[in-house]
């Protein structure tokens, strides 16, 4: 059963830092995030299902695409792919990966470039330093994504980016809860 969430968002220049705590052991959490039969029964807001493909090493390659379902509106329709390397790859504590979104939709590229005031395709890359944190017992997972301006760090957050996360790891919650007992 999922805890009462304790998500956290603050930003920094060019980067937003998100935190939240799970009432489950490191290990359980870190295998949750980075395995690919884990990924895809918790990556994706409500309403998406997600494939998964994950290769968790240094230098290891993952993909990720989130399919609306049908129980969204008709404006989210569609495949949400995502794609990208881990550069850095330290079981249990830390992974820190370099993404990309060129292979979403040449509208919602549009889109997002329109909220970030940019013409730039830098605006589809972003890395992001994912840490993990032994609290005796319980998991604090801290997400910071780091993007090419804060004005693209904006665009963002104004097209959802910290409500997708917040669901994502409530079903990410549900996962490990479930596979702690």
């Amino acid at each position: 059963m999922a805890t009462q969430s304790d998500f956290t968002v603050t930003t920094a220049p060019k980067e937003v830092i998100m935190t939240r705590t799970f009432d489950a052991p490191l290990e359980l959490v870190f295998d949750a995030f980075t395995l690919k039969e884990h990924i895809e029964k918790w990556f994706g807001p409500h309403g998406f299902e997600t494939t998964a493909e994950s290769d968790p090493r240094p230098g290891g390659a993952f993909r990720i695409v989130m399919h609306a379902t049908d129980a969204l509106p008709p404006e989210f329709a569609g495949d949400y792919p995502m794609r990208g390397v881990y550069k850095e790859f330290v079981r249990p504590e830390r992974i820190v990966w370099e993404s990309s979104l060129v292979e979403h939709s040449e509208e919602w590229k549009a889109q997002l470039k329109a909220h970030c005031h940019t013409k730039s395709d830098d605006v589809f890359s972003a890395m992001a330093t994912i840490t993990f944190e032994d609290l005796g017992g319980k998991t604090k997972l801290t997400i910071r994504s780091t993007f090419a301006s804060d004005a693209i760090r904006n665009g963002y957050v104004e097209t959802g980016m910290n409500q997708g996360w917040s669901e994502s790891l409530d079903r990410l919650d549900v996962l490990v809860q479930r596979t702690n007992r």
